[in-house]
């Protein structure tokens, strides 16, 4: 399985709504599993998953283990976006790009 941190953006995740515009930020560090088969990514997420939506955004990739899925996902994701906050001066604290994207998730699922 891999754990991949890709740019969630309108374009390759349109649901998140406005959020990121509101907040003039180009997109926040977004986790996302998928499976490597043959050199080849699936994502089985849902029916509608296709890979190719974030293909071209991928910023890091990591092989981790079912068991990762959870807690480690969650750890690694925000030590990231910690890192992208710091490292791009992004001029929001993590509390904050977490709130965002918080709101972002919400309104994939709604």
């Amino acid at each position: 399985m891999i754990l991949g941190i890709y740019k969630m953006n309108h374009i390759n995740t349109p649901k998140i709504g406005n959020v990121l515009f509101e907040k003039s930020i180009d997109f926040i560090p977004e986790a996302h599993c998928y499976l490597s088969v043959n050199n080849e990514r699936i994502d089985y997420t849902s029916k509608n998953s296709d890979f190719k939506r974030i293909e071209n955004a991928i910023l890091l990739e990591q092989e981790i283990d079912a068991f990762q899925v959870a807690e480690f996902k969650v750890d690694f994701h925000k030590a990231f976006i910690r890192s992208w906050i710091e490292n791009d001066e992004i001029g929001f604290s993590f509390d904050e790009i977490w709130k965002f994207r918080e709101v972002c998730i919400e309104n994939l699922s709604g």
